[in-house]
């Protein structure tokens, strides 16, 4: 039995780490289908369609941020960026906040479960070896690494995520944290990237 799980996780492990591209490309191909075929003229009228959905709509993106942290389809925040689009701002945000932070305990359960398996499964060969000497650098001051890594836009938080499973910090404290500073995570990476993609986007 453990000879064909070691047989499949490579197979499973290059599967995970395509779908970023995948994500990213399908996302890309989307944008240009509805710019060409003219579905949607402005940012309104998509959240005028959104809101057809009702409350489906909201829990499947919820479902959605959920699933980035352990299983990263979408390259960084493209995500949150789209439920800024498809709900507005604030609502977007906070949609975003309550996926990732449901994402980011099931990754600290998952690592603190199945250790070092589960980090191999999800992390490329050369991302591993930064996990591990992530782990022996950071394991006494790890609740300042999560909290920098909330703090400031862009830094890895997801796989600062994982490395804190692996150490003693408990539950609780990673609880705290995670709800405490992910929102202004999820927030300034969000508005950042909408303001940039405003000056550099004709017609955005």
């Amino acid at each position: 039995m453990d000879q064909k799980k070691q047989q499949r996780a490579p197979w499973q492990q290059k599967v995970i780490q395509v779908l970023p591209v995948i994500g990213l490309a399908a996302f890309i191909l989307v944008l240009i289908y509805i710019r060409k075929s003219g579905m949607f003229s402005s940012i309104a009228d998509l959240q005028h369609f959104i809101k057809h959905f009702g409350s489906f709509a909201v829990v499947a993106f919820i479902v959605v941020q959920a699933i980035q942290p352990i299983v990263p389809f979408l390259p960084g925040g493209f995500a949150t960026i789209v439920g800024m689009l498809m709900f507005g701002n604030i609502p977007g945000v906070l949609y975003s906040y309550v996926g990732l932070v449901i994402g980011e305990i099931g990754l600290f359960l998952l690592i603190r479960r199945f250790g070092p398996k589960f980090a191999r499964l999800v992390l490329s060969e050369k991302n591993f070896q930064k996990f591990e000497t992530t782990l022996q650098d950071h394991t006494q001051d790890i609740k300042r690494l999560l909290i920098v890594c909330f703090v400031i836009p862009f830094l890895p938080d997801d796989f600062t995520c994982l490395v804190a499973g692996m150490t003693d910090l408990s539950f609780s404290e990673y609880l705290k944290i995670i709800l405490v500073f992910k929102l202004w995570s999820v927030a300034s990476y969000g508005f950042v990237c909408l303001f940039i993609l405003n000056k550099t986007v004709t017609g955005f």
